[in-house]
């Protein structure tokens, strides 16, 4: 027997569902097409991570590449950063907390983490330790090996490490989340395997730090954002002088310049500016001046030129490779040059291994700082065999 079944028929006062179908339809337009209408009148997808957006993957390695593409497809989506604004709104309103989004690639650890007293900290400092792409011995001979490729041709190598906040100021962690052992254990076995390794040209940025957060009684990195703060920059750049050139710091000052509203890094990761009054820092060299600047390959990389009539400056070409640690505190570290290069980090990626090669050989001094998550993670590209291969051969 075949089961028939009916509808019933409406009342007087009912609505036909054929009513709803324009409304419906209307949503369904809005949905798929907003986002190319929002395109075409010129939205375009931003930086809301602390990371540069994908590059569009090959399609030569067939079905491999359709979770990048996929991936790339999500970050560049016009309206992006109003959906993740308007989904932590709605979450707000209802749960009285920010939503939890797992990060790209790897499920179910967070983004951001809500700490104590209104703290945020990185959620790929969780991710980097918990899923590492190479253990920590390799990438630390992989360092070695990039000193002595750029040292034996007769250049100076300086490397340092910009600490993960939750390496300095750890203290207003919560007590439990997703990831919490691994990264301790991860963060203790690098530690003591860069302190072992007495990598040539390293250059100790923790000890200052955590020394300098105890004798002020304020942190070094901002609550709401995953970068130290500009008194903790300012101390970057004097502990790159110290060790670049002796007396290299004479007639500067560190200059408190009064207090601002800003909005963290973080809090746009939740979909929240959360914003925080801080302290602002100004760094003081006497006499020294801008001359000229090239920015012809913005943002990847620039040129400056500086004189100074009485705070010395460092003279050898210098070449400056640093992430967002290093892009933040370029206005008190530049000043201590007179003739320096800076190179984003991920040029590797935006300009090519042979092009980032070519400017370490046109330089007498190359400094590199990497985050502690890129070298916990193995995810450092200035340490990709790609790199290292171009290095080599242009030196």
């Amino acid at each position: 027997m075949i089961a028939v079944r009916t509808e019933p028929v409406p009342s007087k006062g009912e609505r036909r569902p054929a009513a709803r179908r324009p409304m419906t339809l209307l949503a369904a337009v809005l949905f798929f097409a907003g986002p190319a209408l929002a395109f075409a009148a010129g939205d375009r997808a931003v930086e809301i991570e602390n990371r540069r957006l994908p590059e569009f993957p090959a399609l030569s390695r067939g079905w491999d590449a359709v979770p990048e593409v996929e991936a790339w497809a999500t970050a560049h989506l016009p309206l992006r950063r109003h959906a993740v604004r308007g989904n932590a709104a709605l979450s707000e309103f209802l749960f009285g907390e920010a939503p939890s989004y797992g990060t790209a690639d790897a499920s179910g650890y967070p983004r951001v983490i809500e700490g104590r007293e209104g703290w945020l900290y990185f959620g790929d400092d969780v991710t980097e330790a918990c899923r590492p792409r190479r253990p920590v011995g390799e990438t630390l001979d992989r360092l070695r090996r990039l000193a002595g490729i750029v040292r034996g041709s007769g250049r100076r190598f300086v490397f340092t490490v910009a600490p993960d906040k939750t390496t300095v100021s750890p203290d207003r962690l919560p007590e439990r989340f997703p990831g919490r052992d691994c990264l301790r254990e991860r963060k203790r076995e690098f530690w003591a395997a860069l302190r072992a390794a007495n990598l040539p040209g390293y250059v100790d940025l923790r000890l200052p730090l955590e020394r300098a957060q105890r004798e002020s009684g304020t942190p070094a990195y901002w609550r709401t954002d995953s970068h130290w703060n500009e008194r903790s920059a300012g101390l970057y750049g004097a502990e790159l002088a110290r060790v670049l050139q002796p007396g290299l710091s004479r007639d500067t000052r560190l200059v408190k310049d009064g207090r601002a509203p800003r909005n963290g890094d973080l809090g746009g990761l939740l979909g929240i500016p959360v914003e925080e009054t801080v302290d602002r820092w100004r760094l003081v060299r006497d006499g020294v001046r801008r001359v000229r600047q090239d920015d012809r390959e913005l943002p990847v990389s620039f040129g400056a030129v500086n004189a100074s009539d009485r705070a010395p400056l460092f003279r050898s070409r210098t070449l400056l490779i640093g992430d967002s640690f290093t892009r933040n505190s370029l206005p008190w570290v530049l000043p201590y040059f007179a003739d320096v290069t800076y190179l984003r980090d991920d040029a590797p990626a935006t300009m090519g291994p042979d092009r980032v090669a070519d400017k370490v050989a046109r330089s007498e001094t190359v400094v590199l700082e990497i985050v502690e998550r890129h070298l916990v993670g193995g995810r450092a590209e200035m340490l990709d065999d790609a790199v290292l291969a171009a290095l080599e051969r242009a030196l």
